[in-house]
């Protein structure tokens, strides 16, 4: 294990409200609080605030890089003067180590530190087996991630997706999972609820959720569907809601800092993305004890969930074996019993010590 004294690097394109942002500010927090040395290089404005805090001692640098290009010629040199920017940066800071989070920033990471004798750990987040970069990322991928100290991946069956050069550097890290705080009184009576995490963006699947859901409803009636997030499809999807004829059985609530004081009012959890890679709330909501369904959607998707067993896993993109799923644990307070008892075992499975060694791990291989 590093010891103290460590000065870590992170780079990730921002800091919003989601699932890389959170691994990457528990471990910021975790490792200054060991007397780490923490900076945190960003693409955003400068009066881009963190949505998860980070502890006073870190380092948040934004680089003010996010500009749009009007075609490709104008996104090569801005990729190059990006490129030059965050090497600055990262020559300035003079880090022992670079972890960067996510496809885009991995490749950039990779590029910007090229001759500076700084070892790189880069972390994809998603299958990228479903997750198309296009061609020139795609290509600049190939030829930078096995140039990379450590590759850090959130399931083996991604992992193994990569060619040997990357396998070779390849650590397998899933997500930590916070113990979540003791359940409060819950009050009787009432609609049971269901509820969904996630950006609204078209990866998360939430335009199959709703009629997936309105489906499930008619054989299930007395059910709320919650829908926490926000993101470019918000307005569509409340079109769509309105099309379905839900009315009030749905209702989008927006962000929440706190997903366990959401989850803890829940009685089921639903994850209907379409590629993920290790997610953060659907993990949490098993913590709670909540009963989920959710869709295979590859990465580590099996590994967290036996279907059957702690929690039911359907296709995705396919809302007629999403609703039929639904509907069953709708139907069935004893299912619904049982499977949140196993769930609430990835608390051990992926317990936040567990997992931050993992990574200290990976930054000690990256500096041997």
């Amino acid at each position: 294990m590093p010891g103290g004294g460590v000065k870590v690097c992170f780079f990730i394109w921002g800091l919003r409200a989601a699932g890389a942002e959170r691994v990457l500010t528990l471990l910021a927090n975790t490792w200054a609080a060991k007397g780490w040395e923490i900076v945190v290089l960003t693409m955003e404005r400068p009066d881009q605030k963190p949505f998860y805090p980070l502890a006073p001692s870190v380092a948040v640098r934004p680089l003010d890089l996010l500009r749009d290009s009007a075609g490709l010629l104008s996104g090569i040199l801005n990729n190059v003067r990006r490129v030059r920017t965050i090497r600055r940066a990262i020559a300035e800071a003079a880090p022992d180590v670079v972890v960067s989070f996510i496809d885009g920033g991995n490749i950039l990471a990779v590029l910007a530190t090229r001759g500076l004798g700084i070892p790189v750990v880069i972390s994809e987040r998603t299958d990228p087996s479903r997750r198309s970069l296009g061609p020139v990322w795609g290509l600049l991928r190939d030829l930078t991630y096995p140039l990379a100290s450590v590759a850090v991946f959130q399931s083996q069956a991604v992992l193994a997706w990569f060619p040997p050069k990357v396998r070779a550097r390849g650590r397998v890290i899933p997500n930590p999972v916070p113990a979540p705080p003791p359940p409060g009184p819950r009050s009787g009576g009432g609609a049971r609820r269901v509820v969904a995490l996630g950006r609204l963006h078209p990866v998360k699947g939430f335009d199959l959720l709703l009629p997936a859901f309105q489906a499930a409803l008619a054989e299930a009636p007395g059910w709320t569907l919650d829908i926490w997030g926000d993101g470019p499809e918000q307005a569509s999807l409340v079109r769509l809601a309105g099309e379905l004829g839900l009315g009030e059985a749905v209702r989008f609530r927006g962000l929440t800092g706190d997903p366990y004081q959401v989850l803890r009012g829940a009685d089921l959890y639903v994850l209907s993305s379409r590629a993920e890679g290790f997610p953060n709330a659907l993990v949490e909501a098993m913590a709670c004890g909540l009963p989920v369904v959710s869709t295979d959607f590859g990465g580590a998707a099996r590994d967290i969930i036996q279907d059957g067993v702690n929690g039911l896993l359907v296709p995705a993109e396919d809302p007629q074996a999403m609703a039929a799923a639904l509907a069953r644990l709708m139907s069935d307070p004893e299912a619904r019993r049982r499977l949140g008892a196993k769930a609430a075992e990835v608390v051990q499975r992926y317990s936040t010590e567990r997992v931050v060694a993992l990574w200290e791990e990976a930054v000690a291989a990256a500096r041997a």
